[in-house]
């Protein structure tokens, strides 16, 4: 559990077991004031404060308050009973009783409200960012900030303005970017609005309640009135109970319409007093996170630009130098040109040699796969004419006998193949 320094040496009860222990006390510092860069904590090792609601009370507490004030009103009405004042609150039944209690509820809300919003404006009066810790803060130096506004009184620096720039600092000393500060810093201001605006929800309940129970007063009061119309009768004694209802209904009717619509408007006159102020202190808070803390943060990252806006404060030496680089990287282009070109060149002939080297060998490969396969289909048409000739001979041999022997002589024709 962490426990802040105000209470080092009390004890105090545990919110997880209920049981009650002594938190140890500090040990004593001899030496006060901002402490070296090797000493100081980080940020896991702070872990903030408790935040209290800015913007909401104690819902609780208010009711109670409001049912007590409703109480003492209504009593310290009673000696004053007779008078027509008083009999407005107090003899017009319970829809009186119900439009004073949340009338005074609302003023409890909004007197809570308002001490809340002065605490804001007193914390706004502290020097968060001083500038004897320095004229920027970067990563060296957010640490001693930082350290800075954790030494601040509780009371004032549990606000919004002392969290929002903690935070922020919290979150430059992890990540060294303002743009993601800037970033966190309007999302916070967007939380904060939403907040604020959000806790008037109840009292702009109290605003649409109370004229409507005085409009439910006033249907009870003449329902009372007419029906005490059709009692009457001829005795007289009947006929002035009937006029004395008739009078105390459209009394009622009217009384608490009246009540309701004085008690609202009066009510939203503070109410809308409040809402301004607070959304100026909010406003008051976002000047301030965009004026003073943004401009101070240097994540280091404009060095360069920096640089270059300084030389260019002096405008005929910075255009003469911006002049002259321009003239060297004209030159250096055109050298760079060249050389281009004449590898070009070079890598031009030696492709052209090359592809006359290829077509040479490429033509030498084809006339040797030609006359190779001119000889193979040519041998074989020799060794057949060379069959046929002797088969030729065998025949006209065989002729020869068959004559001698008388027979029929053999007719062949010769044919040739593959010949040239």
């Amino acid at each position: 559990m962490s426990a802040e320094e105000e209470h080092a040496g009390q004890v105090v009860s545990c919110p997880g077991c209920t049981g009650r222990f002594q938190i140890p006390a500090l040990p004593d510092k001899a030496v006060a004031g901002p402490l070296p860069a090797a000493g100081r904590t980080s940020s896991a090792q702070r872990g903030g404060w408790q935040e209290e609601d800015h913007a909401n009370v104690n819902f609780a507490l208010s009711f109670g308050i409001g049912v007590a004030a409703t109480a003492l009103f209504l009593v310290g009405l009673l000696p004053f009973r007779a008078k027509p004042f008083a009999a407005i609150f107090l003899d017009r039944g319970w829809v009186n009783y119900a439009e004073v209690f949340l009338f005074l509820w609302g003023a409890v809300i909004l007197l809570m409200k308002w001490k809340k919003t002065k605490r804001q404006r007193q914390a706004m009066l502290l020097d968060v960012v001083p500038a004897s810790l320095g004229s920027e803060i970067n990563a060296a130096s957010v640490g001693g900030f930082i350290e800075h506004m954790y030494k601040l009184p509780l009371r004032l620096r549990d606000s919004l303005m002392v969290n929002r720039v903690r935070k922020a600092l919290e979150l430059f000393e992890k990540r060294n970017n303002n743009s993601e500060i800037a970033s966190f810093l309007n999302a916070q201001s967007d939380i904060d609005a939403n907040r604020s605006s959000g806790s008037y929800t109840l009292l702009k309940v109290f605003l649409w309640a109370i004229p409507i129970l005085g409009f439910i007063g006033t249907v009870q009061g003449l329902s009372v009135a007419v029906s005490s119309l059709s009692t009457g009768s001829g005795d007289p004694e009947q006929l002035k109970n009937s006029i004395n209802q008739l009078t105390g209904g459209l009394g009622v009717a009217f009384d608490t319409t009246l009540l309701g619509l004085v008690l609202s408007m009066i009510m939203s006159f503070p109410m809308a007093a409040m809402q301004k102020e607070e959304e100026e202190v909010l406003t008051l808070i976002d000047a301030f996170c965009n004026e003073k803390l943004l401009p101070k943060l240097n994540d280091s990252k404009s060095d360069a630009s920096d640089m270059l806006l300084s030389q260019a404060e002096n405008i005929p030496a910075f255009a003469a130098s911006l002049a002259r680089a321009h003239e060297v990287f004209l030159e250096k282009l055109s050298g760079a040109t060249t050389l281009l070109a004449k590898a070009g060149e070079t890598l031009e002939r030696r492709l052209d040699a090359h592809q006359s080297k290829v077509e040479g060998v490429f033509s030498q490969s084809v006339d040797k796969l030609t006359s190779q396969t001119r000889d193979a289909m040519i041998a074989p048409s020799k060794q057949l004419n060379e069959y046929f000739a002797s088969l030729a001979k065998g025949i006209e041999s065989l002729n020869g006998t068959l004559q001698k022997l008388g027979g029929e002589k053999i007719v062949v024709q010769k044919k040739g193949f593959f010949s040239k």
